[in-house]
This record gives C-alpha cells, sequence and structure tokens, in this order.
C-alpha cells in the first residue's frame, strides 16, 4: 500500500504557478494582440501610412474650414441684414403677421420686462419699440404711398443699417423729424430741410395725419426699401394714429450673435406664449433658403471629397494587401481564419482614420481660432463695395461644430468601407498559392 501512495504521488503532475486563462481571458488577450499587431503594420511602411493620413486629414480639414467660413460669411451677411430694418428678432401681436393694421397693437411693458432680464442673462443688445402704417407721403401736388415706421431713434441709432446709411443729412433725433430714402426723396422732389404731410388711417377707423421735416435720406442699395419706407418718432406715430403711449406693434431686438439671437427666440416664445416671437429666419425668410441652398451645395461637396480619398484608401489597402499575401497564406496555414485577418485590416484602416480626422479637426480648429481676431480681409474693390452697405471688410470664420462631426464621421466610415473592399480577396485566399505568391 505505501509503495502504491508513492508510486502514485510520483507519477501526478505538480500543480501549475500559472493559472490557465479562461475563454474569456484568451478572447481578450487575442483581441488586443489584433490591435497590436495592427499597429505595428501600419508603420512597415511609413511613407504610406503618413501619406494616406494626410490626405484623410487634408480633406477633413477642407470640409470643416470650407463650412466655416461659409457659416462665417453669412452670420455676417444675416447680422448686416438684420440690423438694416427688422432685427434679429421681434415680438408682435399674435395676429400682426396675417393682418398687418394699426390696430394689432400690443402694450409692451410684459414684454420689456422679460426682454431687459435676458438682455443682461443671454446677451441682448438692443431693444426698441416700433410702430408701423402705411400712409400717402404729400407735398404740394405730387404724392407716393410709403410705410412709415415709428422708431426709438436714441436706441435705434446704436444699431440700425439705415442710421449708417444716412448718405444727405443726418438720422433723426427729435419729434418732428422724418428721415427717407433716397428714390422716395426724388419721386417727391425734396431736399433736406423741407417738410411733408403723411396722410392715413387711424386705429379706429379715422385719419392719421402728420406734419414732419426731412432731416436725412439714406441710400440702403435697395430699390424697395429706397422707395417705400420713411422713418418718424415713435411718439409722433402715436400721436397721429391714436394709439396708446404703451403700445407698440413690435419688440425689436438685437443680439451679439446670429446664433445667440436664436436661443433668446426660443427662451420668449416660453416666456411669452400670448404674444407671437418670431426669429431671423421668420423675418428675412429668403436669407434661410440661400442659406439652406448652400448648405446643400456643401454637403455634396462632402460627399465628392468622400469618394476621392476612399478611392486612395482603396488602393493604399490594396497594395497592402497584395505586399502581405504570402504573409496572410501562413498565418491561415497555421489556423487563423480570414476573417480574423479582414478584422485586423478594419483596425488598421480605423487607426489611419482616427489619427486623420483628428488631425484635421485640430487644424480646422485652431485655424478658426486663429482667425476669429482679425478674418480674412475681403480684396480691395470688393471692401470698397462691402463699405457702402456697411458689411465688414473681413470675412471671420466661425469654427462649425456640426460640420465637424459629419466630415469626422463621413471620413470614419467612408474609410472603413474603402477597406472592406480589398479585404474581401483575403477571403478568396488559397493558403499554397498565397505562400507560393512572389509577386
Amino acid at each position: 500500500m505505501l509503495m502504491t501512495d508513492r508510486a502514485f504521488n510520483q507519477s501526478a503532475p505538480a500543480p501549475s504557478a500559472t493559472p490557465v486563462l479562461g475563454a474569456a481571458g484568451r478572447d481578450l488577450r487575442f483581441g488586443w494582440l489584433l490591435f497590436a499587431l495592427a499597429w505595428r503594420n501600419l508603420w512597415r511602411n511609413r511613407r504610406r501610412t503618413w501619406l494616406t493620413i494626410g490626405g484623410i486629414a487634408f480633406a477633413v480639414w477642407f470640409l470643416i474650414f470650407a463650412r466655416s467660413m461659409q457659416t462665417g460669411t453669412f452670420d455676417i451677411m444675416i447680422d448686416n441684414g438684420a440690423r438694416l430694418l427688422p432685427g434679429h428678432l421681434q415680438i408682435q401681436h399674435p395676429n400682426y403677421a396675417e393682418d398687418s393694421t394699426v390696430a394689432n397693437s400690443f402694450h409692451t411693458a410684459e414684454a420689456a420686462e422679460t426682454l431687459a432680464d435676458l438682455s443682461v442673462a443671454q446677451g441682448l443688445l438692443h431693444v426698441s419699440a416700433r410702430a408701423q402704417g402705411f400712409a400717402l407721403v404729400s407735398v404740394g401736388e405730387r404724392s407716393f404711398g410709403a410705410q412709415v415706421i415709428g422708431v426709438e431713434p436714441e436706441i435705434e441709432v446704436q444699431w440700425s443699417g439705415l442710421a449708417a446709411m444716412t448718405r444727405t443729412g443726418r438720422y433723426l433725433a427729435a419729434p418732428g423729424e422724418a428721415v427717407m430714402g433716397v428714390v422716395l426723396a426724388r419721386n417727391l422732389g425734396l431736399s433736406v430741410g423741407d417738410e411733408f404731410v403723411l396722410l392715413g388711417t387711424a386705429s379706429e377707423g379715422g385719419i392719421a395725419a402728420l406734419s414732419s421735416r426731412l432731416v436725412g435720406v439714406f441710400n440702403t442699395g435697395n430699390h424697395a426699401l429706397n422707395r417705400a419706407v420713411l422713418q418718424v418718432h415713435l411718439d409722433d406715430f402715436r400721436d397721429a394714429w391714436a394709439m396708446h403711449p404703451a403700445e407698440a406693434h413690435a419688440m425689436v431686438g438685437v443680439a451679439n450673435s446670429v446664433t445667440g439671437s436664436e436661443h433668446i427666440a426660443a427662451q420668449l416664445s416660453a416666456a411669452l406664449p400670448e404674444l407671437a416671437v418670431l426669429n431671423w429666419q421668420d423675418l428675412m425668410p429668403e436669407a434661410q433658403q440661400t442659406r439652406d441652398m448652400k448648405a446643400v451645395s456643401t454637403e455634396l461637396l462632402f460627399y465628392v471629397i468622400a469618394i476621392i480619398v476612399g478611392f486612395s484608401v482603396v488602393t493604399t489597402f490594396m497594395m497592402m494587401v497584395f505586399e502581405r499575401t504570402q504573409e496572410m497564406g501562413v498565418m491561415i496555414a497555421i489556423g487563423m481564419r480570414p476573417g480574423f485577418i479582414r478584422l485586423q485590416l478594419q483596425i488598421e484602416a480605423m487607426y489611419v482614420a482616427v489619427v486623420g480626422v483628428l488631425s484635421g479637426g485640430t487644424i480646422a480648429a485652431l485655424l478658426s481660432l486663429a482667425l476669429r481676431g482679425n478674418g480674412i480681409p475681403v480684396p480691395g474693390d470688393m471692401a470698397e463695395i462691402y463699405a457702402q452697405y456697411n458689411i465688414p471688410g473681413r470675412i471671420v470664420p466661425e469654427f462649425d461644430t456640426n460640420a465637424a462631426w459629419s466630415a469626422s464621421l463621413l471620413m470614419l466610415i467612408g474609410v472603413q468601407v474603402a477597406a472592406f473592399i480589398p479585404a474581401l480577396r483575403i477571403g478568396r485566399l488559397s493558403p499554397v498559392e498565397a505562400i507560393r505568391n512572389e509577386s
């Protein structure tokens, strides 16, 4: 019995000092091995890898920066258009947009209080009340119809493009004064200092009559505005059109940015449900349509560049597959499945795409940040034209996060698809033929 126990103890294997990995541990270790092999394989041909990464980075940079330049340009155009007359946002009577009659006015006290709170918290720079109506402008035997806008000149002069575009005389400053477009003044035969009469329909159906003196003539470059817009003091308008001293047809707001005004308008809509809040898209729908059309053309450019980059990635990975055919044949011969080799190639493509996307996005962000202060100057002749219409002579790119996300995702997905095409050849490899391949 002792001999048997001794023999059994001698024949029993000693316990292993290294714990045996379970199935999950082996899979995890194999996964990390694939990622490590993929990263090392990329740098077997450094020049080709860097050229591929550079192509992806350039495409991402170009897409993001082009959209940022476009966004900055449109923001300048929209801001300039909003400051010309309508403002970034307006608060109106809920029926005024459909029926622009003098009777559809509202008391401004509640809206003014809400706007005052937002001006401090959200960056609303200027708020002014307006009253609007249509009247017959008469001088002697000459009469022309015009839109009459009653404004608070002490506020409007701080932001209004009409005030900056007053070419003759000055902007109105006190009751009894008026400014009008150059075409309307020419049609009426008026010069600065001349008096004229306004005749319209008051809020209760009576006659609105106002005598005023022309102190300034503006030229906006827009024939419709130059021909049919006239501004008077808000107090004069209220007296002539028999409006309450605290009533207006619109509260006009100007924010520190176009994007900021959109958030303010949304908050005002929630705070003033009984009134209509219009943002710049509602006030200038043609500007929004133009912006949407340009965005579509930019999206098409995104896809064209992605396809071009995709072809270069297909070529790169096709060369990699051909160069490593013998190596792949050996790996299949020793038991590795073709699917794992294809996965390794996809991981390599992921590395290339991630490095390229991060590089291109970082360069675009830094360049946009560097140009935010001074912008890109407009060429000389164009700058002079811009100055005539009160448009800044520099284009300031506005980094577009949506463009950054869409360009990055487009490139990441596009590179994976492009790498998958040459990887399909691996599934058709015969180990013996692949090992014998000398090309």
